[in-house]
């Protein structure tokens, strides 16, 4: 079944381990966690609302939100 939904983007080379990790703290939904390597990880994009709340407080901008992508 296909479904439209947003697609979460993160920039890696712009996203620097950071200790704050707000992204994670700030999403409603909880579709990101920390990874092994410091970073946000997309662990649940099904569940995104495209809140926009990661991408505005995002300090160096590493997150983008694709709408209306079709995930099969």
């Amino acid at each position: 079944m296909e479904k439209n939904k947003t697609e979460v983007l993160i920039d890696y080379n712009k996203c620097p381990p950071c200790s704050e990790l707000v992204c994670i703290g700030v999403c409603p939904q909880g579709i990101l966690e920390k990874g092994e390597n410091g970073k946000p990880q997309v662990v649940d994009v099904l569940s995104c609302n495209q809140c926009g709340i990661c991408e505005n407080l995002c300090p160096v901008q590493a997150i983008i939100l694709e709408p209306d992508v079709v995930l099969k």
